[in-house]
């Protein structure tokens, strides 16, 4: 496997800024500036920082996944929340909240989401849409910026809907055995392979937010080749939100590999395919900057893993692998011991 890495080409983010419209609100009589919206950023990655909401006494922990961090920061909102609704809607408390809440649920995005997170994902975008909706109509006193920061916030959270629900969460469905007896290892999806944009944290291309990216991208022009990364039985092909046309292929034993973006389709679901197979063409459909292909990985558990960090080993070598993050095993000093 040949793996290039290029800054350019396309990329999994919303094509356009967010607007007012999104969450059928009016422009509130402030508008949110730049400097607003980096006040906010700054909040999201203080670490201990205080305010009047009384953070909780204990933070999330560097390992907790992203609906841990998600589900604490609603709690917690709706603990302050009810302390402003004793204090009249001019209370600070309001604003203070959503700030907080915020910055906690960015910080959420983040992390490294696994399957059983989806439950927290869509508590989140509800909570946010509905409660924003009902304090303007209460006329309670709110940062003139919120709007837009619940907005952004949200693309987040649906980005990370649209992922979530295609992994398998354990419990939800049955599992699969290996298709075919060989060894489950995974190859390039696309030729040549050429990475865009890596898996893990990075700056939306478009909101500049931090976010966790739970796949790769890799660069086609479109209409070129997709191919089955391994032997597979097709679970799900077609639309997925901002994630657009959508195959994911169930090789066995849970593990799921993820092709986003597609411009066309050319399998269906039940379908068996083989390894190298074409399944679909490189589009720009979904929530996209161009042309690409959105690669992801999902084990037994429904958790991302880093797809370059596991191509071409076999998948019972992965666990070891990625904890070396790809680098070779340490020969062994003693070859008799």
């Amino acid at each position: 496997m040949t793996l290039l890495l290029s800054v350019g080409g396309g990329s999994c983010a919303t094509t356009r800024p967010p607007t007012w419209d999104d969450l059928g609100l009016a422009t509130p009589a402030t508008p949110a500036t730049s400097a607003a919206i980096a006040q906010h950023d700054r909040r999201a990655v203080e670490d201990g920082a205080s305010s009047s909401t009384q953070r909780a006494s204990t933070p999330p922990t560097a390992t907790a996944s992203a609906g841990v961090v998600i589900d604490r920061a609603l709690l917690e909102f709706h603990a302050v929340r009810a302390r402003a609704r004793r204090q009249g809607r001019t209370s600070p408390l309001w604003g203070e909240a959503w700030l907080d809440a915020l910055a906690r649920i960015d910080d959420g995005l983040t992390r490294a989401p696994v399957a059983h997170d989806l439950g927290a994902f869509v508590r989140a975008r509800v909570t946010l849409e509905v409660e924003l909706q009902q304090d303007r109509e209460r006329k309670v006193v709110l940062p003139g910026s919120l709007a837009q920061l619940v907005v952004r916030t949200l693309l987040g959270v649906d980005d990370g809907v649209a992922a979530l629900r295609a992994a398998n969460a354990p419990g939800t469905l049955a599992p699969s055995p290996r298709p075919t007896d060989d060894e489950l290892i995974l190859h390039a999806p696309v030729a040549p392979l050429l990475v865009t944009s890596p898996f893990g944290r990075r700056l939306d291309p478009f909101t500049g937010a931090p976010r966790f990216h739970a796949g790769v991208d890799l660069d086609g022009a479109h209409g070129a080749a997709v191919y089955a990364a391994a032997s597979a039985i097709v679970v799900y092909a077609g639309p997925q939100g901002g994630y657009g046309r959508t195959i994911v292929l169930d090789h066995g034993d849970g593990v799921r590999t993820h092709y986003a973006h597609l411009s066309a389709i050319h399998t269906s679901v039940g379908a068996f395919v083989a390894e190298g197979e074409v399944i679909g063409a490189v589009g720009s459909t979904g929530r996209s900057t161009g042309p690409h292909l959105h690669f992801a990985v999902t084990d037994e558990l429904g958790a991302f893993l880093d797809p370059v960090a596991v191509l071409d080993i076999p998948f019972r070598d992965i666990a070891s692998q990625v904890a070396r993050k790809g680098e070779a095993p340490k020969p062994n000093p003693d070859p008799g011991g």
